[in-house]
């Protein structure tokens, strides 16, 4: 079972990507909550999908792009912690 979840994190990602950034029009009959919620959990299920797949070098990619997700997602998440606490940092 554990060598086909560096595939499903493949899919997950894909899917995260398609669905995020390509075809917009599938997430707006949901609330904005509900899309956010769906886009994070792609997110974070393709990284510990990926992280806890069998050794290979699609474990190796798909370690590498999930993790820049994750690490976007922490940049977006003090910015928004960072704008909470401290306003507008450009006025």
């Amino acid at each position: 079972m554990r060598k086909y979840l560096s595939m499903l994190s493949l899919l997950l990602i894909i899917t995260f990507i398609v669905l995020g950034f390509i075809t917009l029009e599938v997430l707006s009959p949901l609330p904005d909550s509900w899309d956010i919620l769906i886009l994070i959990f792609l997110l974070v299920g393709s990284f510990f999908t990926a992280l806890f797949s069998v050794k290979g070098y699609l474990k190796i990619i798909t370690v590498l792009i999930s993790s820049l997700g994750m690490f976007a997602l922490l940049v977006l998440t003090i910015f928004s912690i960072g704008m909470m606490l401290f306003g507008n940092f450009g006025t």
